[in-house]
């Protein structure tokens, strides 16, 4: 069986995975529980050590990872989880994957794939799963958290897992805005989510009104980082607790332009920063 990464430092090479291991099955599969319950942890593997569950086993066991806190080594074997979804679909350029996948840090996505690749996960270049790899990949779909069961695997659940937010707070977030638009769409002057390119965005839409018709135009947007989508809708939330100040900030764009308008919120953030300080404040 292959283990960790002794192998780079001078020791045997280690056993193909499909000596002694069924490739068609996910990673794991010989774990055993010993719990009161079948099926049920702590699971027992061929060396007598003892595991809460198949991923634990993976990331100190097979991968020799450091004891961190369970968010954060769920976090990593997930994202581990959507890219090798992405390098068993197709080739990625360097170049799509620096972008696209790791934000436009190339040295971390050369690290992440050396990574990979010393673990025995990914063939050399990154082209393609090793049958190790395909086995982890199935085992790592198969032991998602509930609230990721659903969703699709791949580039797009990297987009939106992007930020520091957690799943349930994006989820939460994401809800609010979309009850709240149903009020606000109804609105002469109203703030609107979207995005312009991907990036995600928060517009302020008004009615101008042509020599024609009245048309409905833009006035004002703010943008965030790419696939943040977080931290753009808390700020739309914070713009709804505030829907009757719409008005007042549409005539602020059009008599003193957009730059007003931003100036004001970085004002009334620092107010409100300073507000929830104070003794008292709730």
């Amino acid at each position: 069986m292959a283990a960790g990464f002794s192998h780079i430092f001078g020791e045997p090479e280690p056993i193909r995975y499909d000596e002694d291991r069924h490739p068609d099955l996910p990673w794991g599969y010989w774990l055993t529980s010993i719990g009161d319950v079948a099926g049920q942890p702590p699971l027992m593997d061929e060396e007598g050590r003892e595991w809460q569950s198949v991923r634990e086993a993976f990331w100190a066991a097979r991968l020799g990872l450091a004891d961190v806190s369970c968010w954060q080594s769920e976090e990593t074997l997930d994202f581990m989880l959507h890219y090798m979804a992405i390098v068993d679909g197709r080739f990625v350029a360097s170049e799509e994957k620096a972008r696209d996948i790791f934000m436009g840090d190339r040295h971390f996505g050369d690290f992440f794939d050396v990574f990979l690749q010393a673990a025995g996960l990914v063939e050399k270049h990154g082209r393609r799963l090793t049958l190790e790899g395909r086995a982890v990949l199935q085992m790592l779909i198969a032991t998602r958290r509930r609230e990721y069961a659903n969703e699709d695997i791949g580039l797009d659940w990297i987009a939106a897992t992007r930020g520091l937010a957690r799943s349930a707070e994006r989820r939460a977030a994401a809800e609010l805005v979309e009850q709240r638009e149903q009020v606000a769409a109804r609105m002469v002057h109203r703030f609107a989510t979207g995005t312009i390119d991907g990036v995600p965005v928060v517009k302020l839409i008004g009615l101008r009104i042509t020599k024609e018709v009245p048309v409905r135009s833009t006035l004002w947007s703010m943008s965030w980082l790419e696939g943040d989508r977080h931290a753009r809708d808390c700020f739309y939330l914070w713009l709804v607790e505030r829907i009757d100040r719409w008005d007042v900030w549409s005539e602020m764009v059009t008599e003193h332009g957009t730059r007003a308008l931003t100036e004001h919120f970085m004002k009334l953030a620092f107010c409100d920063r300073f507000a929830a300080a104070m003794p008292g404040a709730a």
